[in-house]
């Protein structure tokens, strides 16, 4: 979400809900845009709840006041006001990353004492604090009658199957693991995780952390899947592919470059990973944002040796960025090499490799796995076996290989 938007939001919440006012931690140098800072101190100092009257002291707070048609559409907008915490400390974060970027450049162009100590004033600031949680339930009060009168965005669809047993979709605050062991296309269906959502949502930012394969390899994949086209083929002889296809090719590379897809590769190290999501997570619009990772077995936390100590912070750290920013992860896992071992290979919580935690931290668990009893090699099962808001299932998928493509089945 930038700046102009979430600044907008804000002000729609506090036009139609100005006795928050007063219980919120916002200043007016927060806005990027300064009348809406303005604007602001209109609804603080007016004497009255009437957007007439909030817009008469604006008109004598601003020397060019924005067109009353504009303050009043803030107003008509009316988002939902459980929004207004998380907006208020992406706000406060943006502000100090503004401020702290003008002190560096200022630094850069003259680096002087003066201005030296003038970024350093800034970084000893810090990141700001969060707003502490006092315990009401006015806020989930708010979302509960909100949503009685207007829906409430019931989360990411992807495959409708899925969505049924997920209970509409990849919601705000889920942690999502998909186990499976090497070579049964974890990869390959977390791609199509990613594009079906893009498919039904334009607008969605999707952050796809891949740790095994370079940028080359993964656009492949997603052309593959948008294309039909053999990701060994785009790999290997590319030249050789028929020109009737290649405008195709070109089509669907550019509706990617259009997309708010972004795929960072050899990004190991657990902060780096927390880093790029919160700063993305944070500028996105409610229910517009989903992160993958694949896969948590290669993800680093320095200075942690034990790796089950390790595979713990790393769970955890996940599943607090899916409750902080309100977003669902997507979370790939290696199963244990325990399960070829069994005559029935179909996965159990158990498997999940090196630590209880991605069980204890995940809201939801499933397992991507070839069923035991049947005879088409390109069946592929996803076995919910936890989900803290809905129902278990199991949702059978062909899987073409050559093409990334996983089409969901009737039975």
């Amino acid at each position: 979400m930038n700046d102009d938007s979430i600044e907008q939001e804000v002000l729609g919440i506090l036009l139609n809900h100005p006795e928050k006012i007063e219980a919120i931690p916002l200043e007016s140098d927060w806005f990027a845009y300064p009348e809406y800072g303005i604007l602001f101190k209109s609804i603080q100092e007016a004497n009255s709840d009437s957007i007439l009257d909030i817009y008469g002291k604006y008109h004598q707070l601003s020397k060019q006041p924005l067109d009353f048609s504009v303050v009043k559409s803030l107003g008509n907008n009316n988002p939902f006001p459980h929004l207004l915490d998380r907006d208020i400390q992406v706000m406060k974060q943006l502000a100090f990353n503004r401020e702290l970027s003008e002190a560096a450049k200022n630094y850069r162009e003259n680096p002087f004492k003066e201005t030296e100590e003038e970024l350093r004033e800034v970084l000893d600031k810090k990141q700001p604090d969060k707003t502490t949680d006092d315990g009401s339930l006015n806020e989930a009060i708010d979302v509960l009658l909100a949503s009685l009168d207007k829906p409430q965005p019931r989360g990411i669809k992807t495959y409708k199957k899925l969505d049924m047993v997920l209970g509409g979709g990849m919601y705000g605050s889920m942690l999502f693991t998909i186990g499976a062991r090497p070579s049964t296309g974890k990869t390959a269906f977390s791609v199509n995780l990613a594009y079906e959502a893009m498919q039904h949502d334009s607008d969605l930012e999707v952050d796809f952390f891949t740790l095994e394969m370079n940028k080359q390899e993964m656009l492949n994949r997603f052309v593959s899947r948008m294309t039909g086209i053999s990701s060994s083929t785009l790999r290997s002889k590319p030249n050789e592919i028929d020109a009737v296809l290649k405008p195709v090719i070109e089509q669907d590379t550019d509706e990617l470059k259009q997309s708010h897809l972004r795929v960072y590769e050899n990004m190991e190290q657990l902060d780096q990973i927390v880093q790029t999501i919160k700063k993305n997570a944070g500028r996105a619009k409610q229910g517009k944002y989903l992160a993958i990772i694949d896969y948590i077995g290669l993800v680093k936390v320095p200075n942690v040796k034990d790796r089950y100590l390790e595979v713990g912070e790393i769970t955890r750290e996940l599943k607090r960025l899916t409750n902080e920013f309100d977003i669902p992860i997507v979370a790939l896992s290696q199963l244990s090499r325990g399960i070829e071992n069994r005559t029935d290979k179909t996965p159990i919580l158990s498997d999940l490799r090196e630590s209880g935690s991605i069980e204890q931290d995940s809201n939801v668990v499933a397992f991507l796995h070839r069923p035991y009893k049947t005879d088409d090699a390109n069946v592929v099962q996803l076995s919910v076996r936890k989900n803290r808001e809905g129902e278990l299932g199991d949702i059978n998928f062909n899987f073409i290989g050559s093409e990334m493509k996983f089409q969901e089945l009737d039975a």
